[in-house]
């Protein structure tokens, strides 16, 4: 009962305290999510779906995003579309999110390609107490059926927001660099009482090594590679650093992200650690798919447990990606997961 309450304490803090965003660890399996100016750059139309199912020993937070995107190669732009939700049934509570982005590419140096990205839209709340628990349904042994709390009779409260995000992607053949800014506006929206969704600035990064080049049965070079790879999210309050390294021998992928401050950074000298992440993958001609695992290193990781994520990418091939104009075009060197 105890860590019932803790729980419920826990997820009603992370809620109301302040308003952040949702986040997934194959995170450049759905880039759309964290900067516009990857709208277009894969060079091929791309379609993603995921899903998370976060801190599982709570039956906690549970989210998906999909996202659609392709490039013109005549205006030398990409355009994207994604739509998100995350829901909490423990309190009754989702958001829904929709994002339409634009990005203009330029190479900036011989073998340097610059994208600029931004991107309009919406987010939208919701909260019904009646679909999650209530205190008196903690505290009475048996739980109640139905709860006695007026609020929970009180029908469900929601609010909807613009929303707006900007960003900038430098890439060659082995490494990219990325900044975005998300929701700069600050924007506010009433539910319960007013909360504001804090600006979130991302920065990415990393270098890919080819290892080498066998050649398959096409005499299709097929490059077995190491890349690491850096985020840092920084949003309010709360900071984050995530690094990373992946293995890929096609078809298969093999990662590892540790998430967290390594070093102390508070009076109290604790290490403000999260989560260690493996993940694998597969890709399979146009489809690749992948899937994580969270493993927290904070001290309640025994009521948390782990987060399971999954990822599925298509890639419909476009005509303006002959081998000629391939070799002259330069997609991005990140991992796909």
């Amino acid at each position: 009962m105890r860590i019932c309450f803790f729980a419920i304490g826990f997820l009603s803090i992370s809620l109301f305290a302040g308003a952040q965003d949702y986040q997934f660890s194959q995170f450049y399996a759905i880039p759309l999510y964290y900067n516009p100016a990857f709208a277009g750059a894969n060079l091929n139309s791309r379609a993603v779906v995921a899903y998370r199912s976060q801190w599982a020993g709570l039956k906690g937070w549970k989210g998906w995003a999909g996202s659609f995107d392709w490039y013109l190669k005549n205006s030398s732009s990409g355009i994207g579309l994604y739509f998100s939700n995350n829901f909490l049934s423990q309190l009754g509570y989702s958001q829904n999110s929709g994002m339409f982005q634009y990005a203009y590419r330029a190479k900036w140096k011989r073998d340097i390609r610059v994208s600029f990205g931004i991107g309009l839209g919406f987010n939208h709340y919701s909260w019904n107490p009646g679909l999650g628990l209530m205190g008196d349904q903690l505290s009475k042994d048996p739980e109640p059926v139905q709860s006695e709390d007026p609020l929970a009779n009180s029908g469900g409260l929601s609010a909807g927001m613009f929303d707006m995000q900007i960003g900038i992607l430098f890439y060659s053949r082995t490494w990219w660099a990325a900044l975005s800014g998300l929701h700069p506006h600050s924007p506010t929206y009433t539910l319960a009482n007013e909360n504001s969704l804090e600006p979130r600035i991302n920065l990415s990064g990393g270098y890919r090594f080819e290892l080498k080049k066998p050649v398959d049965y096409k005499g299709q070079e097929i490059p077995v590679s190491l890349t690491p790879a850096v985020l840092i999210r920084s949003q309010g309050n709360s900071s984050q650093l995530d690094l990373g390294l992946y293995y890929h021998n096609p078809p298969f992928v093999l990662g590892a992200w540790y998430r967290g401050i390594p070093v102390p950074v508070t009076r109290l000298k604790v290490l403000n650690q999260d989560a260690t992440t493996l993940l694998t993958g597969i890709k399979q001609n146009n489809l690749t798919i992948g899937y994580s695992y969270d493993i927290p290193l904070n001290r309640v990781t025994g009521i948390f447990m782990g987060s399971h994520e999954i990822t599925f990418t298509y890639e419909f091939k476009t005509n303006h990606l002959s081998l000629k104009s391939k070799s002259r075009q330069r997609g991005l060197p990140c991992p796909t997961f």
